[in-house]
Formats: structure tokens, sequence, C-alpha cells
């Protein structure tokens, strides 16, 4: 197993808290972080957030520390490491990610001063995207032509044997009424205020109103912009009681998650929101030295979509919306229909 990012995390942070400073004194090297230092553990959100609070003190060491996949490290040494810490933000996480186990809950046990703080979810710019679990695996999560993100219709599609043509014709405003996806924003607002109140003891709602103003914030259901982890940043810093320092987000942003997956904000659903929309799927591209990245216009995605499908056994593929369609019978037969007839009619999107 390669050193993951963790790994590679830890020793730098044992080089700033440890060596540095003797160096330092050794050579008379003035040091630039002289602040307090600041570890945030998380998920791909993280990364936005440890950002936004070295803008908000420059002075500050803030290391982040990415919660996903498996490190060589354990939990012993990683608490360890902790502890050299200021202050500790972190996101919920599981078994797992350290070696021989380890959660966001020991870590809070151990050091008491750790911060707990959400991920954003937000799912109205993006009603039919969905994660479909492979039942074969543990935790596991069919990855498709845009990772893990898939297009509830186009499952189900292809689960019910339609043509790529049929499938096509089923991204139309009349199927996307049929199936509530214009109905989601006060759901998914009151999920995100209230979870984030309940759970968290973070007031989000006037958050909420000012992104809404901006148009789509979301790049995902799970991918924020970087405006949106900024001010999760801020809540966390009045949280501990640091002083905030406003900084030209505009010029200083760095917007990490766009490099990643961005799931379309489908044109019907976008003139609800009075923004452009689109069916043009990106593709993840966090290399961006390499290569601009590419796209999928939605036949091409969907193309790819039936040929991740076909490779996975029917059986292990479990999504739960796309189950209750097609256990529901006239729901299911009036989708194939609407399949069928938008086809003919020439209701397919152009975009």
């Amino acid at each position: 197993m390669i050193f993951s990012q963790i790994d590679r995390q830890i020793v730098k942070s044992w080089r700033e808290y440890a060596l540095e400073p003797r160096l330092a004194r050794i050579t008379g090297r003035v040091l630039r972080n002289t602040g307090p230092r600041i570890a945030v553990i998380g998920n791909c959100q993280s990364f936005g957030i440890a950002y936004a609070m070295k803008l908000m003190d420059p002075s500050a060491t803030v290391n982040h520390f990415s919660a996903i996949g498996r490190s060589r490290a354990n939990m012993s040494l990683f608490l360890r490491t902790m502890e050299t810490y200021d202050y500790v933000f972190t996101h919920d996480f599981t078994d797992g990610h350290l070696s021989g186990g380890g959660t966001s809950e020991q870590l809070r046990q151990h050091i008491p001063r750790t911060v707990l703080f959400p991920a954003i979810g937000f799912s109205a710019f993006h009603p039919d995207m969905v994660l479909i679990h492979d039942l074969s695996r543990h935790h596991g999560f069919v990855f498709g032509p845009i990772g893990p993100y898939h297009s509830a219709l186009a499952l189900f599609a292809w689960r019910k044997g339609l043509s790529l043509e049929e499938a096509n014709a089923l991204y139309n405003e009349n199927v996307f009424r049929l199936v509530g996806y214009f109905d989601v924003w006060n759901d998914a607002a009151r999920e995100l205020v209230d979870g984030l109140q309940s759970g968290y003891g973070f007031d989000f709602s006037a958050d909420l109103l000012n992104w809404s103003r901006r148009g789509v914030f979301m790049y995902s259901n799970v991918h924020p912009m970087h405006f949106v982890l900024n001010d999760v940043a801020k809540h966390l810093w009045r949280r501990v009681g640091l002083p905030l320092r406003e900084e030209n987000l505009q010029l200083y942003g760095i917007d990490d998650l766009g490099r990643a997956e961005v799931f379309p904000v489908y044109p019907p659903i976008a003139k609800m929101f009075g923004v452009k929309g689109s069916y043009l799927f990106k593709l993840a591209k966090h290399r961006i030295n390499y290569s601009v990245g590419d796209f999928l216009t939605l036949p091409q995605y969907l193309s790819a979509c039936y040929k991740t499908y076909a490779a996975v056994p029917s059986d292990k593929l479990s999504c739960a919306r796309v189950d209750a369609w097609t256990a529901d019978a006239a729901v299911s037969d009036l989708l194939v229909k609407m399949a069928k007839d938008n086809l003919r009619a020439g209701l397919t999107p152009t975009l």
C-alpha cells in the first residue's frame, strides 16, 4: 500500500512542529507561521475549509488530513499528532481510514477540544443524482463515467431495457414533473438547516439564503462551491473564539471541488431557479497540469452508464429510488410509456 495523504501529512506535521523551530533557532531564520496550529480532518469538503482558515489567519499553521481511503498510520500515531495542535476540527469518520481502525468519536474522546463539523449536502439542483450500492462489497459503491454519481433515470432506463434513444427521451420536463424533481427545494433546505442545527449546533439559515441569491452553489449533491465552505469555516472560527479576518474571497478563493466531477443542472430545473442549465457531465480532473479534462454529452453519458451497469450483475446494483420506481408497476409502466412517447414526439434534449 502506498503512503496516503494522511501519512504524508503526519510527517509534514511533525517536521513543522518539532524540527523547523529548532532549525530556525540554529540558523536564525524567521518562521513565517507563528500563529495557532490548526488541524482539519475530513472528506472532500475539508480542504476548502482548511484553505479558508489559512486565509482568515495567514500566520496560522493549517494542515488538512483527508479521511478518504486507507493509510499506514495507526490511530495511536494519529492521536499523538493531533495533540500537537491548538485547534482540531473534524468531520465524522468511521473505521477504515487508519490502520487498525479509528473513528472521529475516539478522536473526540482523546482530545476533548476537538470540534465536530458538518458536511454540506443539498439536492435541489441535482434531484436526479443518486449513489448506487454494490451489494457484493461492504460499503461499496458502483463507479461510473463520472465517479460515484449516477442518474436515477439512467439506471431505471437500463433496468427496463430501454434503448439509448428512449433513455435520452426521459430527460424531459414532463418526466421530471412526474417524479417530483421540481419539488425538492423545500425539503432539501429544511434538511440542511435543521440537520446542521440539531446535529451540530450551527445556524445556517441566513447562509443558505445568501448562497441561493448567488444562483447554483453546488457542483453535485455533496460538493459545494468554495464560498459555501468559506462560510462553514467562519462558523467554526466563531465556535472556538478566534478573531475573524475578512479577505477578498473573489481574489484569493480556490474552488478545489470544481476539479472533481460536476453533475449538470438540467435545463428545466435550472429554468425554475433562473439560471442556465445543461446536460453536460464533467469528468474529474484533479491533476490539471496534465490535460484540461473532458466532458460527456447526455447521449455519451448514457452510453457509458449502460456499459457500466452491464458489467455488474443486476442483483448487485441497489438504489432505493430506482428500486421503488421499478417495484411500482403503475409508475414503471408510465415512465416507459413517456420515454417512448417523448421519443416519437421529438421531445429529447438538444444540449
